[in-house]
């Protein structure tokens, strides 16, 4: 169970989420709004970041919904003109959005050089824009927060989807830089890697077959935790960061997947020996 937010955390940070419409875009997205954040949603899904605006006015909050292509440079510029015209800064960006194209979730020699470009402009060029557009906006205040998303193909190799992978472990470095070049001047950049986390874009809404669920079986099994991720445990790490309470908080890589990458292979099922 997620605790409750401390409410006014976020009280007068103005927040950018892409890939704010569904999954953990938007339950960070609603979780900034409740700690006090003005939110700016940002997706593809016009309709879908019209809804959570929506629910976040209804229950007091301010937000701005704005439809953006991430990978197109004057969208992305378009995107912080609009959230700095309507509440005059941004305090905080988080790079959620991500998609991998169709061609390019197989294996090397079946990725076309389209799909792995694409692949790379959606979920790696698209938070580089994302950063250059914000960070004039932060430098001014000498305060600004950036929280990218990577995954743990960025980590670690798999059987499928390399140039996710290598999208994904150019988001680390590219937190690194960021808080490298722009530390000094008041910029925190750091990596959150979620996991296994459902209800999200690759598992859909809760009425999953019972193929999808034999497959979270499996998935469960690879991680040190009683159940799989929900969107709504990763939004708590994604506003701390966000925070002034993380404000020692620098160029970090930050596993929030239930220890799925800190066991050697097999060992993640294997229970402690039962104590009296």
């Amino acid at each position: 169970m997620v605790p409750e937010p401390d409410a006014g955390a976020l009280r007068g940070k103005v927040v950018v989420i892409t890939g704010a419409a569904s999954g953990m875009g938007r339950a960070s997205a609603l979780r900034c709004a409740a700690l006090g954040a003005a939110v700016v949603a940002a997706d593809l899904d016009e309709d879908g970041v019209v809804a959570v605006v929506a629910g976040i006015e209804a229950a007091g909050g301010a937000a701005l919904a704005h439809a953006v292509d991430l990978t197109v440079e004057h969208d992305v510029d378009g995107l912080v003109a609009a959230a700095v015209e309507r509440f005059g800064t941004v305090h905080a960006l988080h790079n959620n959005a991500y998609a991998v194209h169709p061609d390019a979730a197989g294996d090397i020699l079946g990725t076309s050089l389209e799909a792995w470009e694409w692949t790379i402009r959606t979920c790696l060029t698209s938070q580089f824009l994302c950063c250059r557009a914000v960070l004039p906006h932060m430098l001014v205040h000498a305060n600004g927060s950036i929280i990218n998303v990577s995954s743990g193909n960025g980590l670690a190799g798999s059987t499928a989807a390399a140039a996710y992978g290598a999208a994904k472990a150019g988001t680390i470095a590219l937190t690194k830089y960021v808080a490298t070049q722009y530390g000094k001047r008041g910029i925190r950049c750091n990596t959150i890697v979620p996991g296994w986390t459902v209800g999200t874009g690759w598992t859909g809404a809760d009425d999953f077959t019972e193929a999808q669920r034999k497959f979270f079986d499996r998935a469960l099994a690879d991680v040190c935790m009683p159940e799989l991720a929900r969107p709504e445990d990763i939004a708590p790490v994604v506003a701390f960061l966000a925070s002034d309470d993380a404000c020692y908080v620098q160029g970090a890589t930050i596993d929030v997947n239930g220890g799925l990458l800190v066991h050697m292979p097999g060992y993640a099922g294997r229970p402690a020996p039962a104590t009296s």
